[in-house]
């Protein structure tokens, strides 16, 4: 059983989920922490988990070493930073993304599904030297739905990710899981692959369903992600679409 356990994450909703879901589940002699990225605002954190927090900077040697040092078992849930060689292999390390591997590796999985009509989901797996790589826990597709947009389908799939975690979050830490490993290498999306979705052409031909989905994959929230620029301005105009089913 892994006795000393980090949870590095940027996201507050899944940092206090996983929180939750692990006072439930009552694990005794367990000793967990929480640590978040240098992009991330401590305060905001520590004001709405009402405990502290780390920062721990990836590429800082001394704080890797730190982490090999004092724990056993680190989770990724949702981390803006990739994880050194050096910490994967000296200690176990488990992610949880937001995205069916190896469908969905890599930045921001439901913009492309949308995208490119391909399928979703949540997964848990062990982390290697590659990016949404390594062999898999366990993972479960989402149902999209014509209507979603980037964040509808987003929040499906972080309810996929808590019921993923309630499941096997005993057999993690009791270091008794299976994995199997992915079936090919699938897609890798990286950020500028998002990038370069966001600036849209008013001058190219498409169909409107195409454009449509393109919008669905770039609206969330209040992000502002898809723009075409004003010729008599040369100011960027921002675009995001609202869908719903009728009676």
């Amino acid at each position: 059983m892994f006795k000393n356990i980090l949870v590095v994450t940027d996201n507050l909703y899944m940092c206090t989920n996983f929180q939750q879901v692990f006072e439930d589940l009552s694990f005794k002699g367990v000793r967990i922490s929480f640590a978040i990225s240098p992009f991330s605002d401590k305060n905001n954190f520590e004001n709405r988990l009402k405990f502290s927090v780390s920062v721990y900077d990836l590429k800082n040697d001394k704080h890797v070493k730190t982490i090999c040092e004092n724990y056993d078992l680190v989770f990724s849930i949702h981390c803006k930073q990739i994880f050194p060689k050096e910490l994967v292999n000296t200690v176990k390390c488990i992610n949880v993304h937001p995205g069916y591997n190896p469908i969905n590796r890599g930045w921001y999985p439901q913009v492309f599904s949308i995208l490119y009509d391909i399928p979703i989901g949540a997964t848990i797996h062990e982390i290697d030297e590659k990016l949404d790589h390594g062999n898999i826990i366990d993972r479960e597709f989402v149902e999209k739905e014509i209507v979603d947009t980037s964040l509808t389908l987003y929040n499906k799939v972080l309810k996929k990710e808590i019921f993923l975690l309630k499941k096997n979050l005993p057999s993690i830490i009791s270091n008794c899981y299976s994995t199997i490993k992915p079936e090919n290498e699938g897609k890798l999306f990286m950020k500028n692959d998002f990038k370069n979705l966001c600036e849209i052409d008013l001058k190219q031909l498409t169909t409107a369903e195409d454009l449509i989905n393109k919008f669905r994959a770039l609206t969330h929230n209040d992000y502002k992600n898809a723009f075409f620029i004003d010729q008599k301005t040369n100011k960027k105009v921002f675009i995001s679409i609202n869908l719903e089913y009728g009676e």
